[in-house]
């Protein structure tokens, strides 16, 4: 049996959609090295929430270790952009 070959015909229309839908999910697949940081502030933002809820107990200590993971993270986040 012979194989039926089709002519394959760019369509315009078509490829400035793709162009876009890959553009848009490059910019909404976040980057590998940005998980950690925005992790660090989202945990720094949740212990003082967890001790506002009286899940966790509320102590200086968990807050100063609240504070200091959204500061890391958030230098962390700044670094791997390039702001700094």
């Amino acid at each position: 049996m012979a194989t039926i070959t089709h002519n394959y015909k760019p369509n315009i229309l078509r490829i400035a959609f793709v162009q876009k839908r890959d553009d848009l999910v490059e910019k909404l697949t976040p980057r590998r090295r940005m998980l950690a940081p925005v992790g660090m502030i989202v945990a720094g933002i949740a212990i003082p929430a967890l001790m506002a809820f009286k899940i966790l107990p509320a102590s200086l200590l968990l807050g100063f270790v609240g504070l200091a993971l959204v500061a890391v993270g958030g230098v962390l986040a700044l670094i791997f952009c390039g702001e700094v």
